[in-house]
């Protein structure tokens, strides 16, 4: 089965500060999915990747995915309150 890791698991910042989280998965990775989740509330999609090498943005949340290392990231910048919320990463295995 397929395993993924987010590291860190929590983090408190500074608004304006710049934050990254690591996706890492356990297989290669076909496709990779990224939510948000306020307190109480249900997921919002924000973004899929499933080219090594791509970047997206959304909302100055950018997101990489690298198949060679079987992860991605999740970088946001300038963080605003309204980044506040549980973020979290799913895959598709190939």
């Amino acid at each position: 089965s397929q395993e993924l890791e987010q590291s860190p698991q929590s983090l408190i910042i500074q608004e304006g500060k710049n934050i990254t989280i690591n996706c890492r998965s356990s297989k290669a990775l076909y496709a990779l999915h990224w939510y948000k989740q306020k307190y109480g509330e249900g997921l919002i999609f924000l973004m899929m990747l499933q080219k090594g090498g791509e970047e997206k943005t959304h909302e100055k949340i950018t997101a990489k995915l690298d198949e060679k290392k079987q992860q991605s990231s999740l970088h946001i910048t300038a963080s605003q309150p309204s980044h506040t919320g549980i973020y979290l990463c799913a895959a598709d295995a190939q």
